[in-house]
């Protein structure tokens, strides 16, 4: 895919495409249950990843915990930066990502895993308290989630409406030309 003449870093459909960076970390999860990764993404610009890990004395370490510590480490800020994840995140991630000023997560849309369900219950709930935006992407045609935008896409990667070279000749929303 050509890039723009003006934006050499422009993605189309970036949430497909990190979503796609997250699920391919998440087969080096080492949970055998219930594999997961995340990335952590700041304008277009991965800071960071981390998969989920099941220890040997069956310690869960939840894979944005990973990216965080992973982030943290290497000393990088994470103000304003998106996770991208391939699974609900706990109660105690939600908490970092707070602590670390990340105020939004994409979690790709799957079947939830049922011994997590009160876990999952408790985290919607202290995202709300905490203003943290938890944003679902769809990345197939499911019919249980006919309705999403992206259910109807057969290439997650085609081409959109946004054109950098002519930007200045799109219509606001008031339908003043800018």
């Amino acid at each position: 895919m050509p890039s723009p003449v003006c934006d050499p870093l422009y993605i189309k459909n970036k949430e497909a495409f990190f979503i796609n960076v997250a699920k391919s970390i998440a087969q080096a999860s080492t949970h055998p249950v219930a594999p997961a990764a995340c990335v952590i993404v700041r304008d277009r610009e991965i800071l960071g990843e981390g998969r989920a890990i099941l220890t040997g004395s069956k310690i869960e370490i939840d894979c944005i915990s990973v990216a965080i510590g992973a982030t943290s480490k290497r000393g990088t800020p994470t103000v304003g930066a998106t996770i991208y994840t391939t699974r609900y995140p706990f109660t105690t991630p939600l908490f970092q990502c707070y602590q670390m000023g990340i105020n939004k997560i994409i979690v790709l849309a799957h079947e939830w895993e049922p011994f997590y369900k009160d876990e999952f219950r408790r985290a919607g709930r202290l995202s709300r308290e905490l203003n943290l935006t938890i944003d679902t992407y769809f990345d197939t045609a499911d019919q249980r989630f006919d309705g999403s935008p992206q259910s109807s896409r057969k290439n997650p990667f085609e081409t959109d409406d946004y054109d950098p070279q002519h930007a200045n000749e799109i219509p606001d929303e008031d339908g003043v030309t800018l």
